[in-house]
């Protein structure tokens, strides 16, 4: 990235931070309000209504945020799989409960009680896009294994990334172990040990034996 354009980078993600963090406090803050008017009317006495709707949208605030360490850390698919299965669940809750809440029975009242759950879900997805891919650029930069060795361009997901920082450790005299490679870019064994046939076969023209499972 040129110099011209790194400031700018930082500032468009700060915008996006900010952005998305403001609409997810807002949606949550209206999501709030849908399910303690659902909670009063359905029995709910008191302080009890008050609290109730943290039932719900704190399983999607939680799930949120463990994605977005998962991503940060690259934890592998299985292990994200928990999370979203807690934010899907929470946010199926809170539409339910905030559509629920409506005296009118149209398509168009329904779906603007909707709203706020889907916002917040929206914000999520756009916040973790971003990461995502900032995550992957910054992860190809601190693939390279040692001095002077530069991975050439950008990889197009995880295994390619893994398959390039193997070869371009291969290049150096100091194989990346498999451990590093699944921890590093989330990949699975198998995909580590297709990565690793890739590379090795290029490199030296023969089929390389799989490594003991650890």
């Amino acid at each position: 990235m040129t110099g011209i354009l790194r400031r700018p980078r930082r500032a468009a993600l700060l915008a996006v931070t900010v952005l998305v963090s403001a609409a997810s406090v807002t949606s949550f803050a209206e999501s709030y309000r849908g399910l303690h008017e659902w909670a009063a009317e359905h029995g709910v006495p008191g302080v009890w209504a008050m609290i109730w709707p943290l039932q719900v949208d704190v399983f999607i605030a939680v799930g949120e945020l463990a994605l977005f360490v998962a991503l940060a850390d690259a934890w592998p698919r299985r292990s994200r799989s928990g999370a979203w299965a807690v934010t899907l669940l929470g946010l199926a809750v809170s539409v339910a409960g905030n559509v629920g809440h409506v005296a009118g029975h149209s398509v168009a009242t329904r779906a603007t009680a909707a709203v706020p759950p889907l916002a917040a879900a929206a914000a999520l997805a756009v916040g973790l896009g971003v990461l995502k891919r900032v995550v992957g650029h910054h992860r190809q930069g601190a693939a390279q294994t040692a001095p002077g060795v530069v991975l050439p361009g950008v990889a197009a997901d995880a295994e390619s990334a893994a398959q390039a920082a193997l070869a371009a450790s291969v290049a150096a005299g100091n194989p990346v172990s498999q451990r590093q490679l699944i921890a590093r870019f989330g990949i699975t064994r198998t995909a580590e040990r297709r990565v690793r046939q890739a590379v090795l076969s290029g490199a030296n023209g023969h089929e390389p034996a799989e490594e003991g499972s650890e």
